[in-house]
């Protein structure tokens, strides 16, 4: 889907850049590992680095683990890897920046029993041009998700020190700053990769809508006077994303005092870092931290949380047959394919939750796969059922017509909706009158 609400960055992200060679490994399929309890130590850091490439894209990443040895200490090169099964959580740098700059993001979750695998981005590291387009046009978040395949292969690539070690069950967490957060937020939207299961933006902007296909609890971190990631564009990604969720805003913040020792850090870092532990372990006495980390003693900090999925709506079950053929809508291919007006009867496809929200608008959620039917690309695309939340394009004003049928306005455009010529067509919202093709029989059950 098109995204226009982009902001413009011009952050240098400080750091430098720390001397590490390894050596590459090869892909292989994931096998799956048993889930493992959460940890109660802190571990010793290790670090491996890998050559990957996405295509012809360079994707150097060092993957950060807990490892053998005393806690508290820098990274060591190839460390032995500490006994277990620890969750995956990928860290995207912003412009400027590197792993080794974003340690103090990086490093609280390998200690805290995660294996952070965290690339170095082509074009937006330190030392590169900056092309930030590579965030806007989704190479970043495909990079990552490649980075995320990369990872999961370890699991079972023989010789591996990581072999064995990898939770491949739980899903993924991914989090980023910046640039970073934006690359995060688009694996959520326009590029998304289901199996990301947390998500931590910090300092990011609105990508796009939520994808269906993700189901993440995602916490957002933020500096309420943010210059360069407007506050305002993560409130709104925030606001249109579903249950569980958090927002963490440090107020009189710019765009990452927070990231680095001092102002609300200790804030940032345990709010982070129990929000990953509950999401991938499972944790609830982390979840149940949450509050209690977000505190500032200084009042500084706002914590905004809704830990619980939200209900779906109820509605009146039914089923739409056109007045211009006489077929009933059908959410083809269990709702992966438009809206078509072609069953000569009602069965699971063609039943809809009819959903009342106000004022005369209503909402359909298919019964056969609970997903809410979508206005696609604000109007001009088809019908498709395909949503898990209830925004513009899929808020429809029901008009009652005087033969008894009931006409759909979509609220995205203001146009009715339309089974085409003969009712042969997917259904889209085009129409500006109302005629037999945009009528419909309600028939109940």
């Amino acid at each position: 889907m098109a995204m226009n609400r982009r902001t413009l960055l011009r952050l240098g992200a400080a750091g430098a850049v720390a001397a590490v060679h390894l050596h590459g490994a090869t892909a292989a399929t994931a096998a799956p590992s048993a889930s493992a309890a959460a940890p109660t130590q802190r571990f010793a850091i290790g670090v491996r680095e890998y050559a990957w490439s996405r295509g012809s894209r360079r994707l150097t990443t060092r993957i950060f683990y807990p490892a053998t040895g005393t806690p508290g200490g820098a990274p060591v090169v190839n460390a032995p890897v500490a006994d277990g099964v620890f969750p995956i959580c990928e860290f995207s740098h912003g412009l400027g920046g590197n792993p080794e700059s974003y340690a103090p993001l990086i490093r609280p979750l390998a200690e805290a029993g995660f294996v952070v695998p965290a690339p170095v981005f082509p074009t937006t590291s330190s030392g590169t041009s900056g092309n930030i387009q590579d965030v806007y046009n989704g190479n970043q978040s495909m990079d990552v998700s490649q980075v995320i395949s990369n990872t999961l292969a370890l699991n079972t690539t023989a010789g591996d020190p990581l072999a064995g070690h990898l939770d491949t069950r739980s899903g993924v967490g991914v989090a980023g700053h910046s640039l970073g957060g934006m690359t995060t937020h688009g694996l959520l939207t326009a590029w998304p990769d289901s199996r990301i299961a947390a998500a931590v933006p910090f300092a990011c902007v609105d990508m796009g809508n939520p994808s269906s296909t993700v189901a993440a609890k995602v916490l957002f971190v933020h500096g309420d006077q943010d210059p360069t990631c407007q506050y305002s564009s993560a409130r709104q990604a925030y606001s249109e994303l579903p249950a569980p969720k958090a927002f963490l805003t440090h107020r009189g913040a710019r765009h990452d005092e927070y990231i680095w020792s001092g102002y609300n850090h200790t804030q940032t870092v345990a709010t982070y870092v129990d929000w990953m532990r509950w999401s991938l372990y499972a944790d609830t006495a982390a979840r149940d931290r949450l509050s209690a980390d977000a505190t500032s003693n200084t009042t500084t900090t706002t914590w905004e949380a809704v830990l619980t999925p939200s209900s779906p709506p109820t509605g009146t079950v039914v089923s739409l047959r056109s007045r211009a053929n006489n077929q009933y809508v059908c959410a083809e291919n269990a709702g992966a394919n438009p809206l078509v007006a072609n069953r000569a009867t009602a069965g699971d496809w063609e039943r809809f939750d009819l959903v009342e929200l106000s004022e005369g608008a209503v909402a359909l959620r298919a019964r056969v796969n609970s997903r809410y039917v979508c206005a696609e690309n604000a109007g001009s695309g088809s019908l498709v059922a395909n949503r898990t939340t209830v925004g513009p394009w899929e808020t429809f004003q029901r008009v009652n017509n005087s033969d008894g049928t009931i006409s759909l306005r979509a609220q995205i455009n203001n146009l009715y909706v339309t089974t085409g010529t003969n009712g042969t067509s997917p259904l889209v919202a085009s129409r500006t009158t109302i005629g037999p093709s945009e009528s419909f029989t309600l028939v109940n059950g």
